[in-house]
């Protein structure tokens, strides 16, 4: 089935949601008017993108006084968590989903910076480490805090739903082929 635009806009006018008051529902409810297939996974998709946005624009005016940005946060504090605070360059690149290229870059950055330190591993020469530095670690402590006073983004979301979104999270993840 088709419809002309002229069409879906005349049967969304009978609707009471409009595009400020939920972009997302609007979209669905459209997107089904229209005859288009799939519109709960396609109103699912919007909702995670349009939630990425916003919880990234959350992270960045958070991290902003502490001169870091989303993926130099996310190096550091995979590094925090680590035993030794200890990193192969490449183990990394593989937990935040970037390029070789781009974890380079970032530990220069932060090198220059004195927050991490590159180092030999000790047993394979063709693999480099990161270490987070003292002046590190105090960074990306205070900037964990910053952004725990904003909820990591999600501002009036409890512990509760907060746990159930990585668990549902998680199992679109998996389907995706994101965990082993």
């Amino acid at each position: 089935m088709t419809c002309k635009v002229g069409d879906v806009l005349d049967k969304h006018r009978q609707s009471e949601t409009t595009i400020d008051s939920d972009p997302i529902e609007f979209l669905r409810e459209n997107w089904e008017v229209a005859g288009q297939p799939g519109a709960e996974h396609y109103a699912a998709a919007a909702s995670i993108f349009r939630t990425y946005q916003l919880v990234s624009s959350a992270f960045d005016r958070a991290l902003k006084p502490s001169r870091l940005n989303r993926t130099t946060y996310h190096l550091m504090a995979t590094l925090f968590v680590s035993e030794n605070m200890t990193r192969p360059l490449g183990q990394l690149g593989k937990t935040l989903m970037v390029h070789p290229t781009t974890v380079t870059l970032v530990i220069d950055q932060l090198e220059k910076r004195k927050l991490v330190r590159r180092a030999p591993h000790p047993t394979d020469r063709r693999t480099t480490l990161a270490t987070l530095t003292p002046a590190g670690e105090k960074l990306v402590t205070t900037a964990s805090v910053a952004l725990a006073e904003v909820n990591f983004g999600l501002p009036d979301t409890s512990e509760g739903i907060a746990r159930r979104l990585t668990t549902t999270l998680r199992r679109v993840r998996a389907s995706l082929g994101d965990i082993e």
